[in-house]
């Protein structure tokens, strides 16, 4: 891989952008030579496009040229979580108007023994929940004729309350959609404009309370979105756009932006799974196949596992108090990251959830930031000087990062130094206990792993991160600060397929599971040949929801395309049972819960290996005072374009790459390989 700083001059443009919460990331490919450039600017909360723009136009301004586009948003996961969301309305089965309220009783884990826990506020209130005459049984078979009356009635509560989007849930439409159709070609007939999210599109499997709750969220950022996906597409239109822009989904792949307005909650981890898909990638080039993706943004720090080479995407996730059926990249996130504001609480020190954000900022940002923040100390510490500007947007003014940390540090009477140093041990402390969520507590041993970091402070955490976790190898890949823009261009189109099916094994042959899939690859087929225009080459895996007899939840495998027997596919499942229980049922029958199917078709183009020879002359470096562990000490500054493949450096280090800054803390060792990837030997000269 070539990443070059110089001009882009060609023709033919890949470009993605990921909008983070703080900064907006880009990045462009040149098709011809391969190379890449990349560029930041602060994200613009009022105009999320004006952002992207700016960013662009540090290294193009035309998009006529443009190829391929991609980009990653959150848009969607930030109106839920702000609960900044339209007005909606639920329809129900007749008798099942409060099954969504009530959900299953159950609390998180980590409030089991809170007693004075409450539940996140309602997405959609009870007042606009109505029953809907008409039943299905649960084959799908016609019980009850759809009361037309009842979507009248529906229609009048929209026009009279302010309504926007309508999410209908009717009970077994996952076996037979017709009642739910018909009810939205009678909502939009009568409300024309209104949004209508349907449960059997949004969520086509059993499971009455976690359906309900997906297509609640669907339609209530629906508006949102669309609205969004509207004003982007139309910007890059008027500057020339003129292919198809493709969102990234959550399960880690990509779709149209006709989709994603269709399916609004598939963009919920729009985001942060550009970074996954990207190491999942790069998994060769690191050497491991087995990698803690570390992901540290301005807002938030997103961990995730890379297992075998491939991400872990999960079919069900927990969001904002709800459980929501979708395939989604198994991702950790906590509010710990850049822009996260350090604060006194109950007499001690407290780092995060809030962010200072792209408006102000932190205080360095000289943007009308006072609070201090993990950059402020970062830069105070002297580990982060930046050598641009992110589009002559910032400017880091080291006495306001020193001014925000003073005063706290007076009310602990504790000199800044000592406060900036505790800022970072919290950040990190929460950092690793993030980590130790998806690996200990999963039965995993995270020293197993490599940690790769990425996004724009990764690589400022992670060797730190590695030491409290007993992780040795830090990998920092190039354009590690915009790696998430990276590894959307090389994200798959995907599409994904469930088909419930709730059939014991004994009572089947190996023909009938087939003959499933191939019927779901027809469809999967149709829809990707409309998403890419052509007839792509598909690349597919077939996957079952097993569990035992008598069992509430489901293990998920993959079986082999080729005909596989029933007893070996009982097999597949015991063994994946044991590795993750320690135990398994080999005597109880076995049942098939859900078909699914992943159909994929590669987008990004694999680029040939980049291996410069040794760099023959003296590598240059300036010095100056970073405090690691109480201490300043004199440590080496280097700018990553001067080094090549082979350097191997002794910390105390930083290496300043211009997007991102890797900082090695004394006793560990910086390694360059091929491609620019940076290896962090963490402690290895102690």
């Amino acid at each position: 891989m070539t990443i070059s700083n110089t001009a882009v001059g060609t023709k033919r443009y890949r470009i993605a952008a990921d909008i983070g919460g703080t900064f907006t990331d880009v990045v462009v490919q040149d098709t011809l030579t391969g190379e890449f450039r990349a560029a930041k600017y602060p994200t613009t909360p009022s105009d999320l496009s004006e952002g992207i723009l700016r960013a662009f136009g540090q290294i193009i301004d035309d998009f006529s040229d443009v190829e391929f586009a991609v980009h990653g948003t959150t848009q969607g996961l930030n109106a839920l979580l702000s609960r900044s969301g339209s007005r909606i309305m639920l329809l129900t089965t007749a008798g099942a108007r409060d099954s969504f309220f009530i959900m299953r009783g159950s609390r998180p884990r980590n409030e089991m023994y809170n007693n004075k826990f409450q539940r996140s506020e309602q997405l959609v209130r009870r007042r606009d929940t109505l029953e809907i005459g008409g039943r299905l049984d649960y084959q799908g078979k016609e019980i009850a004729k759809l009361k037309s009356e009842d979507l009248e009635t529906a229609v009048e509560h929209a026009k009279a309350n302010g309504i926007q989007s309508v999410a209908v849930c009717f009970l077994f439409s996952f076996k037979n959609p017709d009642h739910e159709i018909a009810a939205r070609e009678f909502l939009e007939q009568n409300l024309p404009g209104i949004s209508v999210s349907l449960s059997h599109e949004v969520a086509r499997e059993w499971r009455e309370a976690e359906r309900a709750a997906s297509t609640v969220a669907d339609a209530y950022i629906s508006p949102v979105v669309r609205r969004y996906l509207g004003i982007i597409e139309s910007r890059l239109e008027e500057r020339g756009l003129a292919v198809p822009l493709f969102v990234t989904r959550s399960s880690g792949g990509l779709m149209s932006i006709k989709q994603a307005s269709k399916q609004p909650i598939q963009t919920l981890f729009s985001g942060p799974v550009g970074g996954i898909i990207g190491a999942s990638e790069m998994t060769g080039r690191f050497r491991t196949p087995n990698i803690i993706c570390a992901d540290v943004g301005g807002t938030s720090f997103d961990v995730s596992l890379v297992v075998d080479g491939k991400p872990r995407v999960v079919n069900q996730t927990t969001l904002s108090g709800m459980d929501i059926i979708m395939p989604v990249v198994d991702i950790e996130s906590i509010g710990a990251g850049a822009g996260s504001i350090a604060y006194i609480e109950s007499g001690g020190l407290r780092v995060g959830p809030e962010s200072a954000g792209a408006e102000p900022g932190p205080a360095c940002y000289g943007k009308g930031g006072k609070e201090p923040t993990v950059t402020d100390a970062q830069v105070f510490l002297n580990r982060f000087q930046p050598r641009t500007e992110l589009g002559g947007a910032v400017r880091v003014d080291r006495a306001k990062a020193e001014e925000s940390l003073s005063e706290i540090a007076r009310s602990l009477g504790i000199d800044a130094e000592t406060l900036a140093e505790g800022i970072l041990d919290i950040t990190n402390a929460k950092m690793a206990d993030a980590i130790r969520r998806i690996t200990v507590e999963q039965g995993i041993e995270p020293r197993d792993f490599s940690i790769v970091a990425f996004g724009g402070a990764g690589a400022m955490h992670a060797a730190f991160i590695a030491e409290a976790l007993e992780v040795t190898d830090v990998v920092v890949p190039p354009l590690a600060g915009v790696f998430s823009a990276w590894g959307m261009l090389h994200s798959p189109m995907r599409h994904d397929l469930a088909l419930p099916f709730n059939r014991f094994m004994r009572d089947l042959d190996e023909d009938e599971i087939y003959r499933s899939f191939e019927d779901q690859a027809s469809l999967a087929k149709a829809h990707l040949d409309a998403e890419t225009g052509g007839s792509p080459e598909i690349d597919y895996q077939y996957l079952l929801d097993l569990r035992y007899d008598g069992q509430e939840y489901t293990v998920t495998v993959e079986i082999p395309q080729s005909r596989t027997s029933i007893s070996e596919i009982s097999e597949i499942f015991h063994e994946a049972y044991n590795q993750r229980y320690g135990h398994s049922h080999r005597n109880s029958p076995v049942e098939i819960v859900s078909l699914r199917l992943v159909a994929t078709v590669p987008m990004g183009k694999h680029l040939a290996s980049d291996n410069p020879p040794k760099r023959a002359t003296q590598l240059k470096h300036s010095e100056r005072d970073v405090m690691f562990r109480g201490r300043w000490v004199r440590t080496r500054i280097f700018d990553g374009d001067d080094l090549s493949l082979g350097d191997e450096l002794d910390g105390p280090l930083i290496v300043d790459t211009g997007l991102s800054t890797i900082v090695v803390p004394p006793g560990s060792r910086l390694i360059v390989e091929a491609q620019k990837v940076m290896r962090i030997h963490v402690g290895s000269m102690r």
